[in-house]
């Protein structure tokens, strides 16, 4: 849910609303909770950034190889992970003949 900072242009007061849809965001008519003064600027204050998730289980050696070599422990450990689940519920899925 995307947080929204703003500051009331009158008492100076800072506070942030949330709002569940872009569209209510829109509609909405935000006032200050200190003095309900409507005279408000809106704050950047951070921004994230979704990475796409990466399918380490159906990548090669050769790239999987490359995943480690770079150094990266956080996109080594995930693929670790991945790889280990998937191993996981293949063999939970074979059955005994």
């Amino acid at each position: 849910m995307p947080q929204y900072d703003y500051r009331c242009k009158h008492c100076q007061q800072r506070f942030a609303l949330f709002y569940k849809t872009y569209a209510l965001y829109e509609t909405a008519r935000p006032r200050c909770p200190n003095c309900e003064s409507a005279q408000l600027s809106r704050l950047i204050t951070q921004v994230a950034i979704a990475k796409p998730n990466r399918n380490y289980a159906q990548m090669s050696s050769q790239e999987m190889l490359s995943v480690l070599e770079s150094g990266d422990p956080r996109q080594a450990n995930e693929m670790f992970q991945q790889v280990s689940e998937t191993d996981e519920k293949r063999t939970s899925s074979q059955e005994e003949v």
